[in-house]
């Protein structure tokens, strides 16, 4: 039933009338009692729950809804977004309670019966752009931009931004193929772009309809006007008819609106602060040529003699290809600084920085962000001093922070430098929730290797205290530094490729270091190889990486053959075992892999593997118990887990480990490397029979320097994926030395060749035909109890049995 006049919800909201219904949901105008007497009103938004009667459903939709309510409360600090007043369910149905924008929606504007100026135009986008800049920074997508979600608010002439599309999906969700999944696209035909209509939105999507209604706005055109190129899939839309002719559009302008509506999402704006930029200096250069078009003419000059016929054709003879040459090269140089993306634009919400973003937040960061204001206005002396005074400080050992120092002081220095880039997750992860650390590891790696170089160039009376002076062995490149662009890939598909988009287009980058799991890498992989930039992970490991081979791809971290092979070994030779049953996440691509490789060659060396159903890591109701059953069905039965860093997973794991205690063997990979494990290990009795892999352990390090060295840079150990991220840019490092003109091809020729090889934490770094790292195997360690430790137990190598065998001095 719907919502009459008159009607109270809550004993607060009495409904006044309708505004709108749409597919998903009606919208109500109302008046609050409890609200303030200067604005009673307010929106009402009443949401169908799903058409199934299956109570996953229904939870499905009691848990979406409060979670999309919660992202609106986030919105509270964007400007121009009507703010969240209450939330509830109430028979049955969801509410949504807003503030009312007094005002009108933007479809009573744009229209075919007017054509906006060029400033009108540009307003408006930025209009909206500002509002989708805080949004997207919240990690949130719009999902329906449209001109009658764009309210022009009456009382300031801004355009604000109602309505967001994700709530309104909790209405057709149901039950298909076995899983939860929604039955209708969220969006509005015409505004929404190729990768919404397979369900895949990304924060550029948002940026397409505001390029389409940008559009519709100068062009007088009506969504139904719109033509798309048969092959290519592009926009046609620069067009003149017989009765509506197309006037002339300021070059820049259309570059920027073609630009927004791109068919694929890697050519198009990665960020609202992209467009947002180029409309300023759209907005600029306008303002100038208008300036110039006023100004008062020239007084005229003294008029030349002519010059004989023969002397003024053999002038033109001479001068004519001169003039055309200098203008082709014009031409060329104009289109290249157009059309080719800045390196490093300093522009915030990207998620991509060299110093003029903090991606890392924490809090206590006051120094470092005022770092990063001034590296924002270029003023880099100043940000270099802030960012030294906060990592002595503030943040000590911070590899952000040491990155952008060293970003800093190469622009105060005015130092030439080549550039890197390196991906990591930091702002969120598969399983929804922010853990930055494992960023932290990978950037203290290249962090190091970075400091390395730049001592070469900073070492001097005036920069003695730079991090690392004094033990690091300061080598520059040929008289350059190293400059490092930092990427947030959150862990996320539609982020990873949105960042691999972005990079590949600053050209300045010879090579990344990323992405580090498996999965974000086989999302982005074929990105870097179609536009041959080198790509070297340190984390992923799945074979499904060789069995396509790319050309630029590259890892330092050894692939699943090796580490399956390493835990067959040892279960069969030094535990005895002959059973396993597996653990893993089937959806999570690396720990399948990895699993299936462990199968194949335990049953190739005489073992054999159990089926349970009880297996999957990643499941938020995994049963523990039940899981444990199965296994005891079976005596001597090894356990193998093949975990990943979903937060599900890892506790799911946890849980495993803290059950089991020592009745059966645990394998487990590098995700159970961690201070994690340790923590669950000093809870129990005796971890005797718990093994893990990693890459790298500094007391097996075959580089004791890089150990020792970063001990003393970090304040303490670091990880293997230090230590792997280390030797990745070490690699790019070195194949810029031997080049004398260091190019993308010629970085992917370089490391591809027979003979190359690098030095790095792990030792020797040399690569197959494929990319994967060659003669290298993982370290299989245990633990041990070591009361001088932080949970008073340790990872050593199994090679030592104990923490004294292992030179640890726990006493």
């Amino acid at each position: 039933m719907c919502l009459k006049p008159g009607d109270i919800l809550r004993d607060r909201y009495q409904i006044i009338g309708q505004l709108g219904e749409g597919g998903f949901a009606r919208t109500y105008t109302a008046k609050d009692a409890l609200g303030c007497p200067e604005n009673p009103l307010c929106v009402v938004k009443e949401i169908e729950p799903p058409q199934s009667n299956e109570p996953d459903v229904l939870h499905r939709a009691k848990v979406q809804f409060e979670t999309e309510a919660e992202s609106l409360i986030s919105l509270k600090q964007c400007s121009r977004i009507p703010s969240l007043i209450e939330h509830f369910q109430e028979q049955g149905k969801f509410y949504l309670i807003q503030e009312y924008i007094e005002g009108n929606p933007l479809n009573q504007e744009i229209g075919s019966d007017r054509q906006f100026s060029e400033s009108e135009v540009i307003d408006l986008l930025q209009d909206i752009l500002e509002v989708l800049d805080c949004v997207h920074k919240k990690h949130i997508i719009h999902r329906d931009i449209k001109p009658s979600n764009l309210i022009r608010c009456q009382r300031t002439g801004k355009i604000a931004v109602i309505d967001f599309g994700a709530v309104k999906g909790i209405s057709n969700l149901a039950i298909q193929g076995g899983q939860i999944t929604q039955t209708r696209i969220i969006g509005t035909d015409g505004y929404m772009p190729a990768e919404q209509w397979t369900n895949q939105p990304r924060f550029n999507s948002d940026i397409y309809a505001v390029g389409i209604i940008g559009i519709q706005a100068i062009a007088g055109l009506d969504i139904e006007d719109f033509l798309n190129h048969k092959k290519t899939g592009e926009l046609v839309w620069h067009y003149s008819t017989h009765d509506r002719p197309m006037r002339k559009i300021n070059s820049k302008l259309e570059n920027i609106l073609n630009q927004m509506v791109r068919y694929h999402f890697n050519d198009r704006y990665q960020s609202a602060a992209e467009v947002l930029q180029d409309l300023r200096e759209a907005k600029l250069s306008r303002r100038e040529s208008l300036t110039a078009l006023h100004s008062p003419a020239p007084p005229p000059q003294q008029p030349l003699l002519p010059k004989p016929q023969r002397q003024w054709q053999d002038t033109l003879r001479v001068c004519l290809p001169i003039a055309i040459a200098g203008f082709l090269g014009l031409a060329a140089f104009l289109i290249h600084k157009v059309f080719t993306p800045k390196t490093c634009p300093l522009i915030q919400g990207d998620a991509v920085s060299c110093g003029e973003e903090l991606l890392i937040k924490t809090s206590g960061s006051r120094l470092k962000e005022r770092g990063i204001n001034e590296f924002l206005n270029a003023n880099y002396q100043s940000a270099f001093n802030l960012f030294k005074q906060s990592w002595n400080e503030e943040e000590r050992k911070d590899p952000e922070t040491l990155i952008y120092m060293n970003n800093a002081l190469l622009k105060a220095k005015k130092a030439d430098y080549y550039t890197l880039a390196v991906a990591v997750p930091i702002s969120n992860s598969e399983g929804g929730t922010v853990n930055s650390d494992l960023a932290r590891e990978m950037l203290r790696g290249i962090a190091h290797a970075q400091t390395e170089v730049n001592l070469g160039l900073f070492n001097s009376d005036r920069n003695n205290d730079f991090p690392g002076q004094g033990f690091l062995a300061g080598k520059a490149i040929n008289g350059k530094g190293i400059r490092v662009i930092i990427a947030d890939d959150a862990n996320l598909k539609t982020e990873a490729q949105a960042r691999a988009s972005s990079l590949v287009k600053q050209t300045e980058i010879l090579g990344v270091v990323g992405h580090y799991t498996s999965k974000m890498t086989v999302h982005t992989v074929d990105i870097y190889d179609k536009n041959h930039l080198v790509l070297i992970s340190p984390g992923s490991t799945t074979e499904q990486l060789t069995e396509k081979p790319r050309k630029f791809f590259f890892r330092t971290v050894p692939r699943n053959q090796i580490t399956a092979e390493a835990f067959k070994n040892y279960l069969t030779e030094n535990a005895g075992q002959k059973k396993a049953v597996g653990f893993y996440c089937p959806e999570i691509q690396a720990t399948s892999s990895l699993w299936e490789e462990f199968r194949k060659q335990f049953r190739q060396a005489g073992g054999n593997i159990f089926s349970i159903t009880e297996f999957d890591l990643c499941k938020k109701n995994f049963n523990v118990e039940l899981a444990l059953q199965e296994v005891q069905r079976s005596e001597k039965t090894a356990i193998v887990l093949t975990t990943s860093h979903v937060p599900d997973a890892v506790k799911n794991a946890m849980a495993l480990i803290k059950a089991n205690g020592d009745r059966h063997w645990v394998v487990g990979t590098g995700g159970i490397y961690s201070q994690t494990t340790l923590e669950t290990a000093s809870q129990l009795q005796s971890f005797e029979k718990l093994v893990t892999s990693s890459s790298w352990h500094p007391l097996t390090a075959p580089n004791r320097t890089f150990a020792d060295n970063a001990r003393k840079l970090w304040g303490g150990n670091v990880n293997h994926r230090t230590a792997l991220t280390y030797d990745a840019t070490r690699t790019l490092i070195k194949a810029i030395e031997i080049q004398q003109q260091p190019s993308r091809e010629g970085m992917q020729k370089t490391i591809a060749t027979r003979n190359f090889s690098a030095t790095g934490a792990t030792g020797t770094i040399e690569f197959d035909a494929n990319g994967d790292r060659q003669n290298f195997q993982p370290e299989l360690v245990h633990i041990v109890k070591c009361r001088k430790e932080q949970f008073g137990v340790a990872f050593v190598p199994v090679k030592y049995p104990t923490a004294k065998a292992a030179g640890l001095k726990c006493d």
